[in-house]
């Protein structure tokens, strides 16, 4: 595959300094509780197979002790109750997220699982996270965002590798919540005016690509309603361990 004109890399985005879509961050910062966000994950299982991805994710990833994690749209830290908190406990981790009260319960789990972290408020989109993270994880994030903005953003940070957590339907279901299935009252209210979008994972790729990053890597977990999230591993260079 064509690795991408260096100087794409270096150009500066057109977007970047564009606000985040108004009704998706009041969603998000305004509307959706902690409670009931953790209650749908779990109820479709997600929040279950978001956990077994990254430990797919950070062993693939092979990184030595010490290494930088940074975990953006972490939410309110939800995989901790299904994931071994030894797992993270080698790296250094910045864990952020657009709604502070997410993240109060984050810093709860987190103290819970003896885990030290950096916590901050952030929008991957005007990021303010650290450069070139050894590892950059971002877990059903572009589904809520303008995912093409968000791969911008990524590759600003440079991270040595970058791993994107997807949701894949079955043929047939285009929207990204399944039709019929209840959401608790807080989920309803926010899609009313802002709707999680599906990424095309073909078209995802190609985006990354351009910032010089390929697809070294990709695991599965099958959810409910015939649904899987897919992890995708990009980096500039072939990962120590696993292969596509």
């Amino acid at each position: 595959m064509r690795r991408a004109n260096p100087s794409a890399r270096a150009a500066p985005s057109r977007s970047q300094n564009k606000p985040m879509d108004t009704e998706l961050r009041r969603a998000w910062v305004e509307i959706v509780t902690a409670d009931d966000y953790e209650r749908h994950m779990a109820a479709i299982g997600q929040a279950q197979a978001a956990a077994e991805l990254t430990r797919h994710i950070v062993e693939a990833a092979a990184l030595p002790d010490g290494a930088r994690i940074a975990i953006a749209g972490a939410g309110t830290g939800q995989m901790l109750d299904y994931l071994d908190p030894a797992l993270l406990r080698p790296y250094r981790l910045t864990c952020a997220d657009l709604n502070p009260a997410f993240l109060g319960r984050l810093k709860q789990r987190l103290a819970r699982a003896g885990l030290q972290a950096a916590v901050m408020e952030d929008d991957i989109e005007r990021s303010k996270l650290d450069r070139a993270p050894d590892l950059l994880v971002a877990t059903l994030l572009l589904e809520h965002i303008d995912w093409r903005r968000g791969v911008e953003a990524i590759a600003r940070l440079e991270p040595g590798i970058c791993a994107i957590v997807l949701q894949e339907n079955p043929p047939g279901m285009a929207s990204a919540v399944t039709p019929g299935r209840p959401v608790p009252p807080s989920l309803a209210k926010a899609m009313e005016n802002a709707h999680p979008t599906l990424v095309p994972r073909g078209e995802l790729e190609a985006a990354f690509v351009r910032y010089g990053y390929l697809c070294r890597d990709t695991q599965t977990q099958e959810v409910a309603d015939g649904k899987r999230l897919v992890a995708l591993l990009f980096s500039r260079t072939p990962l120590r361990t696993g292969n596509r």
